[in-house]
């Protein structure tokens, strides 16, 4: 995941996953995400819908919901869904 600085509705996310489909064979998406409006001071950071920018199989890759990204006081970034919904834990890549 690489987040930039950029204005509302520009795409300040990009982000890869990859691994391994059911039959063996692996998969790999690329997906980016805009800004969804500007963040207030100690607010969570909220994008909107990421879209797929390329995929390998395409059919593995699907567009997500919008999510908020806090920074948390171990210097992890969690990735979060509003409302009920599931969210996730990164660290920093060195």
């Amino acid at each position: 995941m690489t987040i930039r600085q950029g204005k509302v509705g520009g795409q300040v996310l990009a982000l890869t996953t990859e691994g391994p489909l059911s039959g063996g064979a692996m998969y790999r998406c690329e997906f980016s995400a805009p800004l969804a409006e500007r963040p207030g001071q100690d607010e969570p950071v909220r994008l909107g819908p990421s879209t797929v920018s390329s995929g390998e199989p395409l059919s593995s890759c699907s567009p997500g919901r919008p999510t908020e990204l806090t920074l948390l006081p171990d210097d992890t970034l969690r990735r979060s869904t509003p409302g009920p919904g599931k969210s996730l834990i990164y660290t920093r890549a060195d």
